[in-house]
């Protein structure tokens, strides 16, 4: 299915290469902006959710400019492409849509025939309401806003302005933005930021509810758990509103000085571990044995050339599965990696608690060495660079009260996670460059897993 290594060539979706060009799709953009007074700058792809033979989710930045103006502006534009069994009930379900409203450049929806391509015009999106409630700046100003700074501050509080920053947006499924708020209380005038999430899984009723539950917990209030602190959910606009926290991505620090943040990270994920949190969502050997199986049809259908190591990856992921049967769940953060880790001087935080799950604490521990493993083959270097700053972190984890896992137990975690996050991710979100070391990782999976097969005999 792939060609040069660097994209699919999948017959399903033969628009997909230009689906993911974004000079390409400024050009399709330019002709549907045609009569709008707009013209269209630039065009970055944002976003790629892709599923082989099926379908593609993106969405896309527009630098625009007014004909008449000269004003710049951005502009954000889904798309979906389908393979010829879907376009039909997609575009069905599009012109049943009733609640379109023009976006900032004109169009709400729109077809591109010669790529068999639906488009949908930021804020509309058929299934969040979040973005045409944060799009409206004088009902955000004057309805949404004043509630948060009331539990922000005080009631006495007066709004007196604030901005918006789209953060990340996911098409159909999530949204969350950055709003700095400012206030005057008391003749001063303050500042702070909060971020709002708005998403379909888990809802924002369950995220608001899960971090005030860690924020009640005996290890937040003593620090060793930092976690944004829960401010606001408010149903009818399906936004749930939390206190932002300072730092930088550990990702984004020179590597001595994340490394020397490890043992701190691993004391903090031990408190977060060790948390009783109720929730729907749970890690089952029988839920990973249905993962896997689906796993490895999506990379078996993308990567034919990897097929070989695909199976025995596979297959020996499935004879250690024996390393979570029976283990006690503990409350993970699901979602772990460097962008979502904070670092403020030696201060911590963990944010974008949305995915939090209860499973086996292993798979934590092995996603995080699967996450540095990957890093280091998409950057060039030896897969195992990272190994003492992973070794920190379980020192860290251990004085935190938590238990580390076996070598063994622990190579087999890594390379579940290598399989079915991190190499599946470089398929599905088809991120420049990914794509070209699924392979790679696919391979490293199947030894890092048969590396483990001794112990666990």
């Amino acid at each position: 299915m792939s060609s040069d290594g660097g994209l699919p060539d999948d017959p399903a979706l033969p628009q997909l290469r230009s689906a993911l060009d974004g000079s390409v799709m400024a050009a399709h953009f330019a002709d549907v902006l045609r009569g709008h007074g707009a013209i269209v700058e630039a065009c970055t792809v944002e976003r790629v959710k892709y599923r082989p033979r099926r379908n593609c989710t993106l969405s896309y930045r527009l630098q625009l400019r007014d004909e008449a103006s000269g004003r710049r502006h951005e502009q954000r534009v889904a798309a979906r492409l389908c393979s010829a069994d879907e376009i039909g009930p997609r575009h069905a379900r599009a012109d049943a849509a009733a609640d379109w409203v023009p976006s900032p450049a004109g169009p709400a929806m729109s077809r591109l025939p010669r790529l068999d391509m639906l488009t949908w015009w930021w804020p509309n999106d058929p299934k969040l309401m979040a973005p045409a409630v944060l799009a409206e700046a004088r009902s955000l100003r004057e309805q949404w806003l004043p509630p948060v700074l009331s539990v922000l501050a005080t009631d006495a509080a007066v709004l007196t302005g604030h901005e918006l920053e789209v953060v990340q947006y996911v098409p159909e499924h999530r949204l969350t933005a950055r709003v700095d708020l400012h206030w005057q209380l008391g003749g001063r005038t303050q500042s702070q930021a909060v971020y709002a999430k708005s998403s379909r899984e888990p809802d924002g009723a369950s995220a608001h509810a899960i971090l005030r539950t860690l924020q009640s917990s005996a290890a937040w209030q003593a620090g060793r758990l930092n976690t944004p602190r829960a401010l606001l959910w408010q149903p009818q606009a399906q936004l749930h509103w939390q206190q932002g926290v300072g730092g930088r991505a550990l990702l984004d620090l020179p590597p001595a000085q994340a490394a020397a943040l490890a043992p701190s990270l691993g004391a903090q994920l031990a408190a977060l571990h060790g948390i009783p949190v109720a929730l729907t969502r749970s890690i089952t050997p029988d839920a990973m044995r249905t993962r896997l199986a689906e796993v490895q049809a999506l990379l078996a259908d993308a990567l034919p050339q990897a097929q070989a190591d695909l199976a025995r990856a596979v297959r020996r992921l499935a004879r250690g599965m024996h390393w979570v049967q029976g283990q006690p769940l503990a409350t993970l953060h699901g979602d772990l990696h460097p962008r979502n880790v904070l670092a403020d001087g030696r201060h911590l935080s963990l944010i974008d608690l949305d995915g939090l799950r209860r499973g086996p604490a292993l798979l934590e521990l092995g996603s995080w060495w699967a996450d540095g493993i990957y890093r280091a083959v998409l950057e060039g270097d030896a897969p195992l660079r990272d190994a003492p700053a992973w070794q920190g972190l379980l020192a860290g984890y251990a004085q935190g009260g938590g238990t580390p896992p076996a070598s063994s137990a622990l190579a087999w975690s890594a390379a579940w996670n290598l399989l079915t996050q991190r190499a599946w991710r470089c398929v599905v979100n088809l991120k420049p460059g990914r794509f070209a070391i699924a392979p790679r990782l696919v391979a490293l999976a199947a030894e890092l897993a048969d590396a483990a097969l001794p112990e666990a005999a």
